[in-house]
């Protein structure tokens, strides 16, 4: 299965998430901030990140616009997870190009399907 590495400062959240992705057969990593999530993705080179855009040290915005300075980070499938979905613009859409938004509180349907859609193979 997939390595998926989870960037959320909320220790239920992640719990939850990482949960989820395990029932599914996945490995899981955790990271609680920006800084900790791209030392992680180095470290762990997940196929998914899932990212919670409030994290300290500059936020799951941060996080994921580094991730997309890396090689490997520029294709990397990412799900944003926030209670601010309604208020992201087109250009934080753009830099974030997520494959999926959801919306806290995380819903377990939309989850399941978020993560089937983003490790499906492409072609």
């Amino acid at each position: 299965m997939a390595r998926i590495l989870i960037a959320e400062d909320d220790p239920h959240a992640s719990e939850m998430i990482a949960r989820i992705c395990q029932f599914r057969g996945h490995t899981v990593e955790l990271a609680r901030d920006a800084v900790q999530a791209l030392e992680a993705y180095t470290r762990f080179e997940p196929q998914l990140v899932i990212t919670d855009l409030a994290m300290p040290l500059g936020g799951g915005q941060r996080f994921v616009r580094e991730l997309r300075a890396l090689p490997a980070g520029e294709t990397c499938p990412v799900i944003v997870i926030t209670g601010y979905a309604a208020l992201l613009g087109e250009a934080e859409r753009k830099t974030l190009q997520p494959c999926k938004i959801l919306p806290k509180p995380l819903q377990l349907d939309d989850m399941l399907e978020a993560l089937d859609d983003a490790l499906q193979p492409v072609g």
